[in-house]
């Protein structure tokens, strides 16, 4: 019986040593969830971080007069060449090239805003000059303004007339798009021909 008693006893230590054992186990594996769930979030905090700064690298790097001079002398040719008895206006072709916003600014207000064709005595065809003037000030990674002087001839039944205009354009860059587009457009007051307002 003393033996019997003995197994009893020793088993009993046994389970109980076992328990202990798992018991500890458990919560080392608790712990290493917690340290691996705290890992986790970190990690994907430094990649958005890590994602943002690259972006911001990206677009330093294109932050260049003549990358954002080609972007927005691309946006001003689908501003200011175009031909109302193709259906085109000012605002058609801009898509890809500016924001909702600058959109917006750019489109005349209300649903009837619609470019038809027009008949040809009706035509204006509007062509953008070479000898159209850019500034260019970068203001951060990721913006850059650009001031334009800009030269257009309308024809009007064949009647040609040249037009200035002072544009103050702000670009931000679009790294998806890999390039920069027209955010906020503010059109001053037209020039006259010898280069003043009034």
């Amino acid at each position: 019986m003393r033996k019997l008693l003995i197994t009893v006893i020793v088993l009993a230590m046994c389970l109980l040593g076992t328990g202990a054992f798992a018991s500890t186990q458990l919560t080392k594996v608790d712990d290493y969830e917690k340290k691996y769930e705290t890992i986790k979030r970190e990690k994907e905090g430094l990649q958005k971080d890590n994602d943002k700064l690259l972006k911001q690298l990206v677009a330093q790097q294109n932050n260049q007069e003549t990358k954002v001079k080609k972007d927005t002398e691309t946006f001003l040719r689908a501003l200011y060449d175009y031909d109302t008895s193709k259906g085109e206006r000012s605002w058609t072709n801009l898509d890809g090239l500016v924001t909702d916003k600058a959109m917006e600014m750019l489109k005349p207000p209300g649903p009837d805003a619609k470019a038809e064709k027009t008949s040809p005595e009706t035509t204006v065809v509007s062509e953008l000059l070479p000898k159209t003037l850019l500034y260019y000030t970068p203001v951060s990674s990721d913006k850059a303004n650009v001031f334009v002087r800009a030269y257009q001839t309308l024809d009007v039944n064949n009647v040609k007339t040249e037009n200035q205009t002072l544009l103050d354009i702000q670009l931000i860059y679009d790294a998806k798009k890999e390039k920069w587009i027209v955010d906020d457009v503010k059109i001053q007051e037209a020039l006259k021909s010898e280069g003043y307002v009034s």
